[in-house]
């Protein structure tokens, strides 16, 4: 099956040397850089089948989340993309989500050819026209202000109309939710990440929380063109206008690594994620990770239902299936107030359950489809993607056994 017949799923330190060591080492740096490029042609196919698994938080089409939690990925210059990945596998990059990204989407396990081809994919996605993508700006922000001083202060270094300078390595601000810029621009006055790759950098500390929250309100409205030579990969795939069901489910498997099924997102609507356990790693180990995850996350085990044991006691032979029921009772109740509906996917549960090969899975909701198909609040958006995280690290930790 090829691109075109089917939809898109889901989601940058000089050293003083000699001149001579100088040069040396540029050559070195070139001829590193140049090896690096020597890959086959962009495979857009195999860039789509690798974000599947991205898609579980960054969406559908890589179009992100208006609440700030996840970033737009569509359009993106790959080049900056590459790079970001790259530091997260290194781990000079992380955050909250860094293990959900490294295992649960594979980018672990990725190669400069897998990089390249996920990069150009997402790259490729052009969400410009589609209404229901349209950014919006952060209430209460003034965006005539917000204007000026993007003009004085950082057309400079990410370009008039925000599209980022490739020379430069600063990412395209333009096509991005406000609210995500806003949450960064946290992390980099707390110095958990760095700004233009300078640890000292204080560019943030001379302005109030409003005027970035003005900054980037405009940048909302900045018609997302990326520079010419940003979208370098071929045929470039077009969002649908709205999200359609397919006729009948359709079964998709992802491989994480080599001929290892050990990640799987069910179905084109990307409703169950489902990931292996670790090879060796034992129940009674994977059960233990789960609850001390949940602990920590102030996420309360409300429930456990241990259905083959029960079984067992009365003489019906079953494979293994253990279901666990996570809570956090004030964020829930936020939910219902909005709409009752939300009680049904009440509480998170994790299945612990052994297929018919005998191989034991952790699989879970996926309630990414919640949240693109739910005109939520802010607050609530918010809400529902945090808790898919935390779910997220409560399954990744049962199925390594790391918490």
């Amino acid at each position: 099956m090829t691109l075109s017949d089917m939809r898109i799923l889901f989601l940058f330190t000089l050293l003083f040397f000699t001149p001579l060591t100088v040069n040396a080492d540029n050559a070195s740096a070139d001829k590193e850089e140049k090896a690096e490029t020597k890959l086959p042609p962009v495979d857009l196919d195999h860039g789509m089948e690798l974000y599947k698994k991205c898609a579980l938080c960054h969406g559908q089409y890589a179009q992100g989340t208006q609440s700030g939690f996840f970033p737009r990925l569509a359009g993106m210059p790959i080049h900056y993309l590459v790079s970001q990945m790259k530091k997260y596998q290194d781990g000079s990059r992380s955050n909250a989500y860094s293990v959900p990204m490294l295992v649960v989407g594979g980018m672990k396990d990725m190669d400069a050819k897998d990089l390249n081809d996920i990069a150009s994919y997402m790259a490729s996605i052009d969400l410009s026209k589609h209404m229901d993508f349209t950014l919006l700006p952060t209430p209460n922000a003034d965006i005539k202000k917000g204007k000026k001083l993007f003009k004085d202060d950082c057309k400079s270094c990410h370009a008039k109309n925000a599209s980022g300078k490739e020379k430069k390595k600063t990412p395209p601000l333009s096509g991005q939710h406000s609210l995500y810029l806003e949450r960064e621009t946290k992390f980099f006055m707390a110095k958990d990440r760095h700004h233009d790759n300078d640890p000292e950098d204080e560019t943030f500390e001379d302005y109030s929380e409003q005027e970035l929250r003005d900054i980037f309100s405009y940048i909302a409205t900045i018609p997302f063109i990326p520079e010419k030579g940003y979208f370098t990969a071929p045929d470039a795939p077009k969002a649908p206008a709205k999200p359609k069901a397919p006729a009948a489910p359709v079964k998709i498997a992802i491989e994480s690594s080599g001929n290892t099924e050990s990640v799987k997102i069910e179905t084109v609507t990307q409703t169950v994620l489902k990931m292996a356990l670790k090879k060796g790693l034992s129940v009674e180990d994977s059960v233990e990770a789960m609850l001390s995850k949940a602990l920590e996350k102030n996420m309360k085990n409300v429930g456990r239902q241990q259905v083959s044991k029960e079984l067992k006691a009365r003489g019906i032979d079953s494979p293994y299936l253990d279901i666990f029921q996570f809570c956090n009772p004030e964020d829930a109740i936020k939910m219902v107030k909005f709409n009752t509906i939300f009680a049904a996917y009440m509480p998170c549960r994790i299945a612990l359950v052994e297929d018919a090969k005998g191989k034991m899975w952790l699989e879970m909701l996926n309630l990414d489809m919640l949240i693109n198909s739910a005109n939520l609040p802010a607050e609530l958006e918010g809400i529902a993607i945090e808790t898919n995280g935390t779910m997220l690290d409560i399954l990744t930790a049962g199925a390594t056994g790391d918490f």
